[in-house]
């Protein structure tokens, strides 16, 4: 994703608001974690796994949607169909594995759905029509270009390091750990110093209230995704 002014969203099929996108990741974040594979929780499950799937493919992810739903139906199958088949820490292992992606992969990748839809102006711009405070939202729009910046970084030294063919990963792990650790730190420092200005730049630290290019609004498809989320959020605190 570009992290400019606004997201392109010509790309996608489905568009949503980052109000909404807030709400139902914190809905599925929280059915996904507490609830159980029985009765009305059951299906929120399936619901909420099936959601972020959808929203992968809508702004053209395949790769990533592919990747999760492989990963997620691995963890049902070793958790429905071989666990039951296994003892002792053979089986605790594969349960915690496999419990673990389970219940926390659908959160994952709505909050990557999240950041990779969603650009900081967006954001910031929900975030004040939210009447959220500054040092609330600013830390959290910092953090929406931090981590994909790092990616970036990691990518790049990566690279540079195949080339040279330094450190390889299973003969020099070491090595490897060493060339590829110590320019991320480094680069971690300087990413943050330059986002830090830039946030000073665009005065965000001044107080007054900011104009905005990016025009946001709730939709229609937005109401249908807050509903759901609140009857979701209703029935797995009543069932």
């Amino acid at each position: 994703m570009e992290f400019g002014v606004c997201s392109d969203k010509s790309k996608a099929f489905i568009r949503l608001d980052p109000r909404s996108k807030l709400l139902l990741l914190m809905a599925i974040s929280i059915i996904m974690i507490g609830g159980t594979t029985v009765g009305i929780e059951g299906v929120l499950r399936i619901i909420c796994a099936a959601i972020p799937f959808l929203l992968l493919l809508s702004i053209r992810q395949y790769k990533a949607a592919t990747i999760y739903l492989l990963l997620l139906g691995t963890a049902l199958f070793c958790e429905k169909q071989v666990a039951p088949y296994t003892h002792g820490m053979c089986n605790i292992i594969l349960m915690m594995i496999c419990g673990l992606i389970t219940r926390f992969v659908a959160g994952y990748m709505m909050g990557w759905y999240t950041v990779k839809s969603t650009s900081v102006s967006e954001f910031i711009t929900a975030m004040e029509h939210m009447h959220c405070p500054s040092f609330i939202s600013i830390p959290i729009s910092v953090m929406f270009r931090y981590f994909p910046t790092l990616s970036e970084e990691y990518k790049s030294i990566n690279d540079a390091k195949r080339m040279r063919e330094l450190g390889h990963p299973l003969k020099q792990p070491l090595t490897y750990v060493e060339y590829i650790l110590v320019p991320l730190m480094m680069s971690t420092v300087r990413i943050a110093d330059e986002l830090s200005a830039a946030s000073l730049s665009k005065g965000l630290s001044a107080g007054e209230k900011r104009t905005h290019i990016c025009e946001i609004g709730i939709g229609s498809i937005d109401i249908v995704a807050i509903i759901g989320s609140i009857t979701m959020f209703v029935l797995f605190l009543v069932y």
